[in-house]
C-alpha cells in the first residue's frame, strides 16, 4: 500500500468550505448590487414624479418653457416623506422673479383671427376660471360680464 491512499483527503472539505464562502460573498455582492439598482429606480421614479407634477403647475402659472424651467430648478427640488415635492410655490415665485419673459402676462383666449366671421365670444367662464385676479382686470369689463351672466 502507498501512503498517497492511506491518508484521508482533507482537501475536499476545504474545497467545499471555500466553495460555500465564494457562493456567500456572490450572493451578498449580488444582494448589495440589487439593493443599489432600488434605490436608483426609487430616486428615478420619484425624480419622474417632481418633474411631472411641477411641469403642470408651472403650465397653469403660465410658463412658455416648462420643460426649460424645471431644468433650471432641478438641483433645488425638496420632497416631503412621501417623495412629493414641498418646495414647488416657492420655486415658481423664484422662476417668475429671474425669468419674467418666460411667463404668460395672460392667458391666450385663442389665436388673433380664431373667431374670425362667425361673430361667436371668444371668452368663457372656462377661460375666466383660469384667469389670476390681474389677467381679468386687463380685459373689457362689459364682455366678461357678459360672459359670466351667460354662464357660457
Amino acid at each position: 500500500m502507498n501512503d498517497e491512499t492511506t491518508q484521508p483527503n482533507t482537501d475536499v472539505s476545504s474545497d467545499t468550505a471555500a466553495e460555500a464562502e465564494a457562493r456567500d460573498n456572490g450572493a451578498a455582492a449580488e444582494l448589495e448590487s440589487l439593493r443599489r439598482e432600488n434605490e436608483e429606480l426609487k430616486l428615478a421614479t420619484r425624480l419622474r414624479d417632481a418633474r411631472e407634477s411641477l411641469a403642470a403647475e408651472l403650465e397653469r402659472a403660465g410658463a412658455r418653457s416648462p420643460e426649460l424651467m424645471i431644468a433650471s430648478v432641478m438641483g433645488e427640488l425638496q420632497f416631503d416623506d412621501e417623495g412629493r415635492v414641498i418646495n414647488s410655490t416657492a420655486l415658481i415665485g423664484q422662476l417668475r422673479r429671474s425669468y419674467p419673459e418666460q411667463f404668460e402676462d395672460h392667458v391666450r383666449i385663442g389665436s388673433i383671427d380664431a373667431g374670425a366671421g362667425r361673430g361667436g365670444r371668444m371668452l368663457t367662464a372656462e377661460a375666466l376660471s383660469r384667469m389670476t385676479p390681474a389677467e381679468i382686470a386687463r380685459l373689457d369689463w362689459a364682455e366678461v360680464r357678459e360672459t359670466l351672466r351667460a354662464g357660457k
